[in-house]
């Protein structure tokens, strides 16, 4: 749910209110006034930034090779594991 703040015209300060889109609401949690406003806020918007060797793919199939020798010893150990299902 989309986190709201509002101000209420009686309460010093602000208070954050989580409610849906199509919600509203109708007193101020703290001292139950009708006289409240929502504060418009911007939204937060994450800029893709590259890393300095390359697009973020690189990087991930860097990772992988790096742990694929791991990952095939591990399929060898599970293979030749005895399982006592006993």
């Amino acid at each position: 749910m989309p986190k709201y703040v509002y101000k209420c015209g009686i309460c010093p300060g602000y208070f954050e209110i989580y409610h849906g889109m199509t919600e509203d609401e109708t007193c101020c949690p703290q001292c139950e006034s009708e006289d409240f406003h929502r504060v418009p806020q911007m939204p937060f918007l994450k800029r893709s930034v590259e890393p300095k060797g390359g697009k973020v793919g690189n990087e991930t199939k860097a990772a992988i090779e790096a742990n694929r020798a791991l990952l095939e010893d591990a399929k060898k150990e599970a293979k030749r594991s005895y399982y006592d299902d006993t």
